[in-house]
């Protein structure tokens, strides 16, 4: 997943557990749409190339920096809605390079991974990173408590997780080092006797694909916006029937 869509997708959970208002996750969805409609209109203009991880990496930065600088110092609600962006964009996301780092000094990349999902970017290391990232973001933030930070961080850090193997195909090793069983969901829609297989299987902007060969294509994908547009369908029935409930009390 993208870093914009990785944000998307922490947000529209945030909504659907009242941990931002309606009004906050609304703005958060229409600043996705934005992200979708400017990578478009790009995308009609210009060939694949860097332009396209550039546009959805500093639109999901933008959005990282924003709530870190402005709610950073707000109440603890919103607080540990940094926590949830910081868990799911940043220590998530940069166990990318200590994986690679790692693997390749000891030589011990798994056949086909040029991105390592197997040793902090696995579901065992989301309990273990924020627990070690704790203390010092809890300086920075300190009207949220204790147990909600780092229920929070480990949250985004599963979303992140859960969402990369969603809507790609990296391996993912949940019991690393102990034991080398591994999986992705999306594979489980792409075989040949899955419906959907095809429309999951290929980026939402298809130029050419994003692969090892060919890192610098259109790579949103349309799991991706699936998965959000679903998170979004079941934040306006929630919001419905909590309208429909108000004007029956």
């Amino acid at each position: 997943m993208t870093p914009i869509g990785h944000f998307m997708c922490a947000s529209a959970v945030a909504g659907n557990i009242d941990l931002t208002t309606e009004k906050e996750t609304n703005l958060c969805f229409a600043y996705y749409g934005l992200f979708l409609l400017t990578f478009w209109i790009l995308s009609l203009i210009f060939a694949p190339g860097k332009w396209a991880m550039y546009v959805h990496d500093q639109f999901g930065n933008a959005a990282l920096v924003f709530f870190l600088i402005y709610w950073g110092g707000k109440d603890a609600r919103r607080q540990a809605f940094v926590c949830l962006l910081i868990g799911g964009q940043v220590l998530s996301a940069y166990t990318h390079i200590f994986d690679v780092t790692v693997l390749k000094l000891t030589g011990e990349i798994p056949l086909g991974m040029w991105r390592p999902h197997n040793i902090l970017h696995t579901p065992m290391a989301a309990f273990l990173v924020p627990l070690i990232f704790l203390t010092p973001i809890k300086m920075l933030l300190r009207r949220v408590s204790w147990r909600a930070a780092y229920f929070m961080l480990c949250l985004g850090y599963f979303l992140h997780i859960f969402a990369d193997t969603v809507t790609y195909s990296y391996q993912i090793y949940p019991l690393w080092p102990f034991n080398s069983f591994h999986f992705a969901v999306i594979d489980y829609f792409q075989r040949s006797d899955a419906i959907i297989g095809t429309f999951l299987g290929n980026p939402l902007y298809i130029f050419e694909k994003s692969t090892k060969e060919n890192i610098d294509g259109f790579i949103v994908y349309k799991a991706e916006v699936l998965i959000n547009v679903l998170l979004a369908v079941l934040f306006y029935i929630k919001s419905s029937w909590r309208r429909i409930s108000k004007l029956e009390s």
